[in-house]
């Protein structure tokens, strides 16, 4: 399988009025093609600038990559020029956002916003953009694809702008995906047939995605891997079964048991994770979880965890699986 992206060590900071954000401290992963990752975590951890870095969306300053490497499709991201980005952003790497409402033109109708999109990439007379679009928005399963291309915006749901926000960003064929939470603001039914039209996407397409989210649920049935994010760091990965039924951190555990399920007792009360998440603007030297695990021990808070084997692909930053470990609660490393 041929690499997609390759993310190694990165880290950005923001500088603001009250001193360094460093709100991604040493992220690495990488994406084959047809594959799907999902980075899950609470709201701050880091997961929405991470994707932001990849399409260097996020404004700098305040924004800036302290230090790191950014691959796509062997192109160097961290040093490319805003003309260079204007040519990868859409044509190799096209991003979903949470909120479709604030990412349409309200004056524009949907077919020409799309129509647009189409031939700033490709070289298409305007009747061959109108029909590419027109072929999206069915591919996107959006009904009577000639008439609603003549609406705006605010004629749509909530779920069919979210379709033509995905139209929009398989305009140009991308390798790469980014999903930011595409979901949020959606109901439940919503939400399952948006994840069963990326799925089909993918499966058609080969595309490689990114799923960001706050969400395990969403995830469950079509992330091949999934990464934890907390405090700026990943701190677990693993295949969805490895973090859904083999957890080895004690974030994700918590996590997960904060999730209802279909067989749980009424009477059983959903378990909360005390304490808030550090200060990214003084963030703490050990595990960024110390404060609020129930295992920290000492080392937890003076020394930064190495990401230890558990099994074959999956890998997790926790004190609890070192070899010396007197409790050996998370299982063990191997």
């Amino acid at each position: 399988m041929n690499k997609v992206l390759q993310v190694n060590d990165l880290h950005v900071s923001f500088d603001t009025y009250a001193g360094e954000v460093k709100a991604v401290r040493g992220v690495t992963f990488e994406l084959v093609e047809g594959e799907v990752l999902a980075i899950v975590g609470e709201s701050g951890c880091g997961k929405s600038v991470t994707a932001q870095t990849i399409m260097k969306l996020n404004p700098m300053p305040p924004a800036r990559i302290v230090k790191g490497e950014i691959k796509l499709l062997n192109k160097d991201i961290v040093h490319a020029t805003e003309k260079e980005m204007m040519t990868i952003r859409g044509k190799d790497v096209s991003m979903i956002f949470q909120d479709p409402m604030t990412c349409l033109n309200p004056t524009m109708q949907v077919g020409k916003q799309l129509t647009e999109a189409i031939r700033h990439h490709q070289k298409m007379t305007q009747e061959e953009a109108h029909k590419e679009a027109l072929r999206l928005l069915d591919i996107v399963k959006i009904p009577n694809s000639e008439q609603r291309s003549k609406q705006y915006p605010h004629e749509f749901s909530g779920g069919m702008r979210q379709r033509v926000m995905i139209a929009m960003a398989l305009s140009s064929a991308p390798k790469l995906l980014i999903a930011d939470e595409p979901t949020t603001a959606l109901d439940v039914t919503i939400q399952a047939q948006i994840m069963d039209l990326l799925q089909e996407i993918k499966d058609k397409t080969n595309t490689a995605i990114i799923l960001i989210t706050h969400d395990l649920g969403v995830v469950a049935s079509m992330a091949d891997r999934v990464a934890v994010m907390y405090a700026g760091k990943i701190v677990e990965t693993g295949t969805a079964e490895d973090i859904f039924y083999r957890p080895s951190h004690p974030y994700t555990r918590a996590l997960l048991k904060s999730l209802p399920t279909t067989d749980m007792d009424r009477s059983v009360r959903l378990v909360s994770i005390a304490g808030t998440p550090p200060d990214l603007l003084n963030p703490p030297v050990g595990c960024g979880f110390a404060s609020r695990c129930d295992n920290c021990m000492k080392i937890c808070q003076t020394e930064l965890p190495p990401h230890f084997d558990v099994d074959k692909n999956h890998k997790s930053a926790c004190w609890l699986l070192h070899e010396d470990c007197p409790t050996q609660q998370g299982g063990g490393a191997k």
